[in-house]
Formats: structure tokens, C-alpha cells, sequence
């Protein structure tokens, strides 16, 4: 995926739509030391959001395999350096008895975070603490390989299953990477959760109103217990605001949305969305 980020922050930092082909690509990019983490004037709400839901529905948003301490506990530490070197913030874990370090790690940050550790020969998540997951369950995830985490995503096995892998396999302390994942949905709510929430998403009168949604994902590898971190920072922003910053979008947009194959279209909820979503960006007035 080809990532072209946007010279103004507002609405979206990224702007990862080109109107190349619809495909399944793992388009990772180097990732400078100093970018890892990413803070900006939405810490306060979305860290307060992220404590609500701690404090709500802990079994949901919280998964945590056994033997997973000490890699929890170094990318605590490396969360809390990293703020302080790159970010100037002094920040300090809360030590609670009852509570995992992945998840006081999580409460420092706007990023989503995920850890992945080698066993039985292959990588399996074994910590996390996702409080804005793009429809999806964290407990179906936590303890499953590489493989049956993205089982449900059509072709995933034919384009990345082997590429992810040899990734995993290979990756570097030094040498993080980045990418940019997006969808279109029908809400701005950040925690979106379950697998029902995949129903074909609703259309309203209004399809200015829909939401642009970005990931930014990131994977390190901590250099003490070779486990991957992989984060996930969320942006949203509503597509009316988005093409009106930045008109050329809606051609691209149209353009790959025309290429998205049925299951694809299906599994994102897209299928009776399209042709009047396709309609209204190829519009003079859309």
C-alpha cells in the first residue's frame, strides 16, 4: 500500500487511498525510532475512554495468556522510556496488584497494543489490551498463531499468511515497521467489538455522514525477550469533512472501491453499500 501523508493534520494525519486496485498487501515501510508512539491533542479524551472501558469491560478489552509477564513488563518500560525521550512526557505506571502491565502500559498511550510471542514454532499473541477494535473479539484472538487470528479475512492465507510468517520470523530491534490499514463505516465510535458488529453496514441519507477509518500499525520486536509489539493507533474522521479537505480523494476512493471482489466487499460489510457509495463519490455534487 502506497501511504501518502497529508501536508495538514486535520481532519487525518494519513492519507493512505491512491485509487490504485483494491489488494491484500502488507505495504510496511521503515519505521524511525523516534515515531513509534504518536501523541496529539486527542490524548486526553481517548486515554479517558480507554479508562472508562478498563473500568467497564475489563474481559473485553483485556486478554492476557500465562507466561507472559516478562515481556509485558519490558514493553511497559519501553513505553514509558519512549514517551520520555521522544514525546518530553514523564510518565509513570500505575502499580496495581490486580492489574496486568500491558494494561498499565495501555493507559499511557493512544495506541491499542498487542504482544506476540514465539511458541510451538510458531508466534501467537499471548498479551493485549485493545479498547478500539474495528469490529473484532479480543478473546477469540489472545492465545491463537498468526493464522487463526486473520482466518476470517478472505485471502489472507493465499497473499500473506507465508509473508506475515517469514516477517515475524525475521524481524529486528532495530529495524521496526509501520503500515496503514482503512475501511469505511456507518459510526465514529472507536470500540467496536464482537463479530456481529459484521453486518452490512447501514446506509444512511446522508452518506457525507459515513466515517473514513485508519489504522496505523506498527511492529518492534523488544530486543530482552524477543517478543513483537504491534500497535494500532485509530483515526477516524467523517468522509464529507475528508473529501471536502481533500477533493482529488473522492476519485481515488471511487476508483478502488471498484475493485473490491464480493467476498472482500461482504466480509467488510460493504456489499450494499457500494454502488450508491461509488455513485455519490463520482457525482458532481458528491
Amino acid at each position: 500500500m502506497e501511504v501518502v501523508p497529508s501536508e495538514q493534520q486535520p481532519p487525518l494525519p494519513y492519507q493512505p487511498v491512491t485509487g490504485k486496485p483494491w489488494r491484500l498487501t502488507m505495504g510496511l515501510r521503515p519505521l524511525p525510532r523516534h515515531a513509534w508512539l504518536e501523541v496529539d491533542q486527542h490524548r486526553e479524551r481517548e486515554l479517558t475512554a480507554k479508562g472508562d472501558l478498563l473500568a467497564t469491560t475489563p474481559d473485553v478489552v483485556i486478554g492476557v495468556a500465562p507466561g507472559s509477564d516478562a515481556a509485558q513488563r519490558e514493553l511497559e518500560t519501553a513505553i514509558i522510556d519512549d514517551l520520555a525521550e521522544h514525546h518530553g512526557l514523564e510518565v509513570h505506571s500505575v502499580a496495581r496488584a490486580d492489574e496486568a502491565p500491558i494494561v498499565r502500559a495501555a493507559r499511557l498511550v493512544q495506541e491499542d497494543l498487542c504482544l506476540f510471542e514465539r511458541r510451538g514454532g510458531t508466534w501467537e499473541m499471548t498479551a493485549a489490551c485493545v479498547c478500539f477494535p474495528s469490529r473484532w473479539t479480543l478473546s477469540e484472538k489472545v492465545g491463537q498463531n498468526l493464522s487463526a487470528i486473520h482466518g476470517p479475512v478472505p485471502g489472507y492465507a493465499e497473499a500473506l499468511g507465508g509473508p506475515v510468517e517469514a516477517l515475524f520470523n525475521r524481524l529486528h530491534p532495530d529495524r521496526p515497521v509501520w503500515r496503514l490499514n482503512w475501511t469505511i463505516l456507518d459510526t465514529n465510535e472507536l470500540h467496536l467489538p464482537t463479530p456481529a458488529a459484521r453486518r452490512g453496514l447501514h446506509l444512511p441519507d446522508d452518506l457525507s455522514t459515513m466515517t473514513f477509518r485508519i489504522e496505523r500499525q506498527t511492529l518492534r520486536t523488544l530486543p530482552e525477550t524477543g517478543a513483537i509489539c504491534f500497535t494500532i493507533r485509530t483515526y477516524t474522521a467523517p468522509l464529507g469533512e475528508l473529501l471536502a479537505d481533500q477533493p482529488a480523494l473522492a476519485a481515488d476512493l471511487a476508483a478502488t472501491l471498484r475493485t473490491v471482489d464480493v467476498e472482500m466487499a461482504t466480509y467488510k460489510g460493504w456489499a450494499d453499500l457500494l454502488p450508491s457509495l461509488i455513485a455519490w463519490l463520482e457525482s458532481p455534487s458528491g
